[in-house]
């Protein structure tokens, strides 16, 4: 903060990797890093500069703290620069395509297991992605942990390294600046790339109290909305921004005047900055000139899935210390981004500070910070009652609906290997997808199908606050390999601008959001061995807190030689160890999970009646329910059934859904949707959907609703 004050660039010549062909050659890097130094005791072996970075910044936050922590964690590409070389040569190489000790860090979940093995044991974990918003929306989500009671401190933020894929990828964007960036200024050329993490410790008041903290600011506000406009550029009139910094502004119960400050996304690209400004001017009205804004992306970069959370951070010091740091680079204004632009560290009051993030696919993310005790304190909530209204998946079976769903766990042959479970063209408006890979369209096709089963597909009304959450462990990982052999082989200037957008792990989910107009939360789900069971959950949770009315919740996977050849066999270890004797195959499995009182919970299959997720062997005990009842789960293994242990249900009737539709990520999510079939269709009372992965696990009971009285 004394750096940003100061006026000070962290930019310099890049040395991780050769930048030869790019029209820049600068980021912000962190020198000197130790992977080691991180470490500690630990054994480096699949670490990342991400997880170093992480970890670091996770013990300052946690300097002083003792008792039980939960963690959210958002980024985008966690150990992808220390796996780079191996994705190229397993493209070309076949004989490559072993198992390899360094691609341990390649999947998102991996930093969060990084830090609960050297931070601290972690009761509850969890990843997501949503590009550039992503740290914003893991304090997001760590609010309503804390808000509906499911947790009194949680350790969110985020992390993310430089890597070659994400430079050349903005490089084909033509979205770098060959010199430091300059926000909001006349003559901006585009963006900076940086690097980092950032932590802040969340808790409750009077956990704070317990304690004796003396808290650095409030967490007052937050709010989350999807754009539904373009993967990459962002909607040009600022509205769907707008509506989400009022919206946070309503949750923190405060008026737009009471906003001193302003710590903008503010990009640099001539897009986003001039879309930043008209939103902020359509938040505050007459107000907007009272408020002053600056960009830290002038001096650390964009930080990429860090930034929402570095940014916040620095939001809070600003409170804290009653100065705003400056954005540096901007001489002269744009008079098309008129603002008060601090362009001076300023002293000065700082009642209440927005923070604003803004992410490819346009997931827009706000939130709002406040001195302790300005304003009046804020209650817990009461958690609402939520719903599934609808199930569908994609896969070796077809395409199937809620009333067939429970197909996936029926007694039947294997899926014939490599099938394709179906052509979009028979689904989907060809000329609206056509940008959209296979993964996308495999979601967006069972988004469509449940929406239709639910009634709601054309109800426009619904969109502002409908959502999805949809669990990719490894992204498209294929796709990477090929994008970075290419760039390796004939230099930067061929690597491709329509392919990089969707390498993210959030395109496919973006891309479905985009196509069905969802405008509420939208991110990604990565819990590897649990992503499909862990993006239901979340999407539980943001129902349950009143985030949004409507998600559409699960995984997907589609086929991948390098995920069968190298990572499964390298990270199911200690999860099936003995192999489950099923093929993989690809497909995707949707809920559609909605709260009490909306029109999607009008007729639903069955009622989520508890919810809850772990770290290590700490599992609750799920509750128990009279009736038909059975157990629902992706694999019959070793893990699956201790971790029925745990929860108390090891006596009940276990039903599976890799051997019908492959053994895959989303399998979990058949898993989920075969259970909420199976109670509509009369056949059960009760079913409890366990997810299983090496050192974690996630559960839902669901049950028969009521009949009306």
């Amino acid at each position: 903060m004394d750096a940003l004050l100061a006026g000070r660039r962290g930019f310099g010549e890049l040395t991780l990797f050769d930048t030869s062909g790019c029209r820049s050659h600068i980021a912000a890097q962190v020198r000197d890093l130790s992977v080691e130094e991180a470490a500690g005791q630990a054994d480096v072996t699949g670490w990342s500069r991400t997880d170093a970075m992480a970890v670091l910044a996770a013990r300052e936050a946690l300097q002083g703290v003792d008792g039980e922590v939960d963690l959210v964690i958002g980024g985008t590409t966690a150990g992808m620069f220390e796996t780079e070389d191996l994705l190229a040569a397993m493209h070309t190489d076949p004989g490559a395509r072993q198992p390899l000790m360094r691609m341990l860090s390649h999947p998102l979940s991996a930093t969060a297991d990084r830090m609960r093995q050297t931070v601290a044991p972690f009761r509850r974990a969890r990843t997501i992605c949503s590009a550039c918003s992503s740290g914003a929306n893991a304090l997001l989500l760590a609010a309503t942990w804390l808000r509906t009671g499911r947790s009194t401190r949680v350790l969110a933020g985020g992390a993310d390294g430089l890597c070659r894929l994400t430079y050349t990828g903005f490089n084909c964007l033509g979205a770098l600046d060959a010199e430091p960036c300059r926000p909001f200024d006349r003559s901006r050329n585009g963006l900076s790339l940086g690097e980092g993490a950032a932590f802040l410790l969340l808790e409750t008041e009077s956990e704070a109290r317990a304690r004796g903290a003396d808290p650095i600011a409030e967490l007052r506000g937050w709010a989350v909305g999807a754009e539904a406009h373009h993967i990459t550029n962002p909607e040009p009139s600022g509205e769907t921004a707008a509506r989400v910094m009022q919206k946070a502004l309503s949750r923190a119960r405060i008026d737009a005047s009471s906003i001193d400050y302003v710590n903008a996304h503010g990009t640099a690209t001539p897009l986003n900055d001039r879309m930043e400004t008209s939103a902020l001017h359509r938040c505050f009205g007459e107000h907007v000139s009272k408020v002053a804004v600056s960009s830290s992306k002038g001096q650390i970069g964009h930080t990429l899935g860090a930034a929402g959370a570095i940014e916040a951070a620095i939001a809070a010091l600003a409170i804290a210390r009653g100065v705003m740091p400056p954005t540096a680079g901007l001489e002269d204004v744009d008079p098309e981004c008129a603002l008060d632009h601090v362009t001076s560290a300023r002293e000065a009051t700082v009642r209440a500070a927005m923070s604003n993030s803004f992410g490819f696919g346009g997931s827009d993310a706000v939130v709002v910070l406040a001195e302790p005790n300005r304003f009046d304190s804020m209650d817990t909530e009461t958690p609402r009652r939520v719903f599934v209204s609808a199930a569908a998946t994609v896969g070796a079976l077809g395409v199937c609906r809620s009333s067939d769903a429970r197909l996936a766990v029926e007694a039947g042959p294997p899926p014939p290997a490599g099938q394709a479970p179906f052509d979009a063209k028979e689904h989907l408006d060809v000329e609206r997808a056509r940008r959209i890979d296979r993964a996308g369209r495999l979601a967006a096709v069972a988004m469509q199908q449940a929406l239709t089963d639910a009634g709601i597909q054309d109800d426009e009304s619904l969109r502002d606050r409908a959502g999805a959450i949809v669990g990719e462990a490894f992204g498209s990982i294929d796709e990477c390999s090929a994008f970075i052999r290419r760039f390796f082989d004939k230099g930067a200037k061929f690597a491709s601008p329509a392919v990089f957008p969707n390498l993210l792990p959030s395109s496919p989910v973006a891309h479905a959001s985009i196509y069905h107009r969802l405008r509420g939360p939208v991110w990604a789900a990565a819990d590897l061995g649990a992503t499909a069971e862990a993006a239901i959950v979340s999407a539980a949770e943001l129902c349950a807190a009143g985030e949004a009315d409507t998600m559409l919740a699960g995984g997907v996977e589609q086929a991948s030689a390098i995920t069968e050849a190298v990572l499964e066999p390298l990270l199911s270890q200690g999860s099936h160890p003995e192999g489950s004797g099923v093929p993989r195959a690809e497909g995707t499995a949707v809920l559609l999970v909605a709260a009490e009182g909306t029109r999607a919970a009008d007729k639903p299959l069955c009622e989520v009646r508890w919810f809850e997720s772990w770290r290590g062997h700490a599992a609750p005990r799920a509750p128990s329910h009279d009736g038909r009842i059975a157990l629902f789960a992706a694999r019959d293994d070793a893990a699956t059934r201790r971790a029925a242990e745990l929860v108390g249900w090891a006596r009940v009737p276990l039903r599976v859904a890799a051997p019908r539709v492959g053994d895959h990520e989303a399998a979990g999510g058949f898993a989920a949707a075969a259970a909420a079939s199976s109670i509509a269709a009369g056949e059960l009372d009760a079913a409890l959907v366990l997810g299983v992965a090496p050192d974690r696990g996630c559960a839902m009971l669901l049950v028969a609703c009521e009949p009306e009285r």
